[in-house]
């Protein structure tokens, strides 16, 4: 029997969920200017922790399930940037050091330059493993330029730099920023940098991550709903209110795809500035073969070997792609205005790094944990959610 596209996203959706159980739970939304669907399904949460021990406690997702975007907050940066530029506030050729004086050892560096990954950064130690936000901070101001990367380009170390421009440039906090020219514009209401307590219930749960490293078993307890997940967002969080340019936003799927209306329809940028996005600023052929990563601003551009492609295979040269840790995926196409949203729990009881990258071949891996019970590892959602979700969207794409 021949499945329809949706016959088959819904297929995909119970397979990855129910079968395989790379993910506890998915939001999805898709469409363009003539309208979209959306739909959810799986759980918010899966267990708890209770006396030392792991029990059920299943909570359904529903369509105001609220999600860790993770580094698709990027794109709130992205976004805060290219607007002060286009009011003038600031250039794309403007230095660091001419907007924000605290950041002394790359004041040459430009706004481009971080927007587009090309200039490699880092700090003197690493900012997760410091010892308090204080700390974490002071290594962020004093972050510098790195050895030029060869293969990859992508990190976060720009967007948490480019945070201090928003707020340097504007002359607001980069919450209110966001919240005063993207969420209220577009009647985001509920797209938080602090959840609201009431609302805590129904945020989806990304406690209890499970990392192996060097034979070491870890279980992250540390992260309740409402908690962020990036470590470095968390703990320079615990000393400066509000998210941080590269993680920190929660949100959810009607807001999310208010957002991506919002850019489509020229609500946040003109038209010229949306369709520059996307366009590749890293990738080309290597001499010794293979391709260097391709990035657009802040964002992934569509590479040519759809395997290492963030982009749909659907979707054009110019489409907006970034994806979250925690197992997001957001596209905007602004040739055809076309958008694909995945919200996804990858987190939640779940081996999230084995090999330190994801196998393209299909299969569940699982590992033997210290307590004698098989877990998950969820890596591989990164390549199956293309097969089992991006294609058959595409497919229903065609439609808009």
């Amino acid at each position: 029997m021949t499945l329809t596209p949706r016959e088959k996203l819904d297929s995909g959706v119970h397979y990855l969920i129910d079968e395989r159980r790379v993910i506890s739970g998915i939001a999805v939304s898709y469409g363009g200017l003539s309208g979209g669907e959306q739909f959810c399904y799986g759980s918010i949460r899966e267990v708890r922790l209770q006396d030392g021990a792991f029990v059920p406690d299943l909570a359904p997702m529903d369509e105001n399930s609220i999600f860790d975007l993770a580094s698709v907050s990027k794109l709130f940066t992205c976004i805060a940037v290219l607007q002060l530029c286009e009011r003038k506030k600031i250039a794309l050729s403007s230095t660091i050091g001419s907007i924000d004086k605290r950041f002394l050892p790359i004041s040459d560096v430009t706004v481009e330059e971080l927007l587009s990954f090309r200039t490699a950064l880092q700090t003197t130690s690493r900012i997760d493993m410091a010892g308090d936000a204080e700390t974490a901070i002071r290594l962020l101001f004093d972050i510098r330029p790195g050895p030029a990367p060869k293969k990859k380009f992508y990190t976060d170390m720009g967007a948490m730099v480019l945070k201090y421009v928003v707020e340097s440039a504007s002359g607001l906090s980069y919450w209110d920023y966001l919240r005063q020219n993207i969420l209220l514009p577009l009647g985001m209401e509920h797209t938080y940098a602090d959840v609201p307590q009431e609302l805590l219930p129904n945020t989806v749960c990304y406690n209890y991550e499970r990392t192996v490293s060097s034979g070491q078993y870890r279980v992250d307890s540390d992260c309740p709903a409402g908690t962020i997940h990036d470590p470095k967002a968390r703990l320079l969080r615990s000393a400066e209110p509000g998210p941080f340019g590269h993680a920190g936003l929660f949100s959810t799927l009607p807001d999310m795809t208010r957002l991506a209306n919002g850019l489509l329809q020229n609500a946040l940028l003109s038209r010229e500035t949306l369709l520059t996005i996307g366009v590749n600023r890293t990738g080309s052929a290597l001499a010794e073969g293979g391709y260097s990563q391709y990035m657009g601003y802040l964002c992934y551009s569509k590479h040519p070997v759809q395997t290492f492609s963030e982009v749909p295979a659907s979707f054009g040269e110019r489409t907006i792609a970034l994806n979250g840790f925690t197992g997001n995926h957001f596209s905007v196409e602004p040739d055809q205005n076309r958008y694909m949203i995945l919200l996804a729990n990858r987190i939640h009881n779940r081996v999230t790094v084995l090999t330190g990258r994801a196998d393209p071949n299909e299969h569940t891996e699982t590992v033997l944990w210290d307590d004698g019970k098989e877990y998950v590892v969820s890596q591989n959602f990164v390549y199956m959610k293309d097969k089992y979700l991006k294609n058959t969207l595409g497919e229903l794409l065609q439609d808009y």
